[in-house]
């Protein structure tokens, strides 16, 4: 019997070999990543935008973010016409829009519709945000498991108008045909002229 011999492997070619498998386990890593990410905005494509236009909203629990005062759906709502507004502290839109809804809060009370600005996160970095917004007293912290529920694509700025009796009317982003209609209804009319004031700029 020949005895086996053992011929050592050219340290190049083992500095290649050690490069060529880093290299393949690099590429491994990104696509499992790249995929990990199209599964997750396909997941999230997926979800739905609210809650469906003619069905009653969802019981959640919710934080006053001006006193810390814990309250539930029937106790905000109060069979009264209401508008939900989910906004961001991190959202550019959301900071633009605060001027509007400041113009609008007194007027929607006129007219007996309740405004509410729903966020979720760090209650200490939300009151920080709202403390300077004027919308302090309307501002609430729901967490991330009734947010899921409310606005499964924590979309912002994000509306929902629910009727007295808690049906989900309209939802959409802020600025769209119903929003503006909804504007017109209660005489904002601040907010209509800074529109048409834009878009004669825009066109300029």
């Amino acid at each position: 019997m020949f005895d086996s011999v053992f011929v050592p492997l050219d340290s190049t070619l083992l500095s290649l070999l050690v490069v060529a498998l880093a290299v393949l386990v690099a590429i491994n890593l990104f696509l499992s990543l790249r995929l990990t990410t199209l599964v997750g905005a396909l997941a999230h494509a997926r979800l739905p935008d609210t809650v469906p236009i003619g069905v009653a909203l969802p019981d959640f629990r919710a934080r006053m973010l001006d006193d810390g005062r814990r309250v539930d759906a029937d106790t905000l709502l109060a069979e009264q016409a209401t508008v939900l507004v989910f906004l961001s502290p991190g959202c550019k839109s959301c900071l633009e829009r605060l001027p509007e809804l400041r113009r609008m809060q007194p007027l929607m009370e006129e007219t007996g519709v309740a405004l509410w600005v729903i966020s979720s996160g760090r209650e200490r970095r939300l009151r920080a945000y709202f403390e300077s917004t004027g919308l302090l007293s309307r501002a609430l912290r729901v967490s991330d498991s009734d947010m899921r529920m409310l606005n499964p694509k924590y979309s912002a700025p994000f509306y929902i108008f629910v009727d007295a009796t808690r049906v989900v009317q309209a939802s959409d982003l802020i600025g769209d045909a119903n929003w503006l209609s909804f504007r017109d209804q209660i005489g904002d009319a601040e907010s209509i002229d800074a529109d048409v004031t834009g878009t004669n700029l825009s066109a300029t």
